[in-house]
């Protein structure tokens, strides 16, 4: 809205400006320069002839640029100091392919790190921190242990802490929030240089909370925790071999299966009600159990049996590597 109003009083001021020039090009010259050079002047100038319908246009647009200028110091200062630095253009963040909101907001984190034992994904300019997600291992370092991180809702066991920062104004305190489970989270590492790890990322909060965050995480230099652990080969960051190769020699038989497309999926999900699908997410975990209906929210409903009961999993579509349907033999 502030842009709306600096952009439209703007071009008021020059509409007002252009008018003014017109109608006094059969004055005197001076006149006529003074509306040329200086047409802002004329505000406060009376009884040299000037006609009112172009200054009070002026002074409309003047207001509005003034008004939307103050709005937008408001709302996004630090916006403001790039715009006075000449930094017209947005400059690309160290991970453009990370993308998310916060409470409703926008976020492009162009900032990641650890920090201890928290994974930081910060957006702002210099010092100055705009919206901020904070992934805290500190009481669930064992789940670093692997090269994924999974965690679902009905999930149990030890959970990271996630805090939330986002900007609710220039003389407000940003707001904060810590969720400590009841989240999707798939957090994939892949080995880098020394030190040094990559990864990707899916998060999705519950949607009272408004916030989620998808995309490639790029080469971080990992913690000294970490890094010790990696040299002596306990924190593993790199695909096991050996253990894929011994459950490769434990698989079974298995029934066949058909890949379902899951566009067809979410556009006719009554079709697939009730079959038995083999799930499989990017992060490479597989689920299968019965399909249930959509959620509310579009999410995949996929129901397992656990013992005399079942648990229902919800999956986000963007979270689905794969999606097959079990074949029954005729």
């Amino acid at each position: 809205m502030e842009a709306l109003m600096i952009l439209a009083g703007a071009g008021a001021l020059v509409a007002g400006w252009v008018w003014l020039v017109v109608a006094t090009m059969r004055r005197s010259v001076s006149k006529m320069l003074l509306a040329l050079f200086f047409a802002p002047l004329t505000l406060l100038l009376r009884g040299m002839g000037y006609p009112l319908g172009p200054r009070l246009l002026m002074l409309f647009g003047i207001l509005a640029m003034v008004a939307g200028g103050a709005l937008l110091q408001q709302r996004h200062p630090d916006r403001v100091q790039e715009l006075l630095a000449g930094h017209w253009l947005d400059e690309p963040g160290v991970a453009e392919d990370l993308r998310g909101t916060i409470m409703g907001q926008p976020f492009r984190p162009n900032r990641i790190l650890w920090r201890g034992d928290d994974l930081v994904f910060e957006e702002g300019t210099g010092d100055r921190v705009r919206r901020s997600l904070t992934i805290r291992f500190g009481n669930a370092r064992e789940l670093l242990l692997e090269s994924s991180v999974e965690r679902l809702p009905s999930d149990e066991g030890l959970w990271p802490e996630l805090v939330l920062q986002w900007h609710t104004g220039a003389l407000s305190e940003p707001g904060l929030r810590r969720i400590t489970d009841n989240y999707s989270l798939s957090l994939d590492f892949r080995g880098g240089q020394q030190a040094q790890t990559a990864g990707r990322i899916h998060l999705h909060l519950p949607t009272i909370h408004s916030t989620w965050l998808t995309g490639e995480i790029p080469p971080l230099t990992l913690p000294q925790w970490m890094t010790e652990r990696s040299r002596s080969d306990t924190l593993v960051l790199q695909p096991r071999v050996e253990a894929a190769a011994r459950s490769a020699q434990a698989v079974r038989p298995v029934p066949a299966w058909r890949e379902l497309s899951l566009l067809a999926m979410l556009d006719e999900p009554e079709l697939f009600s009730g079959s038995v699908v083999r799930l499989t997410t990017w992060s490479g975990r597989t689920h299968e159990g019965v399909l249930k209906q959509l959620s509310e929210d579009k999410r995949l409903v996929l129901a397992l049996p656990r013992g005399a009961d079942q648990v229902e999993l919800h999956f986000h579509p963007l979270d689905i590597r794969q999606i097959e349907e079990r074949i029954t033999p005729r």
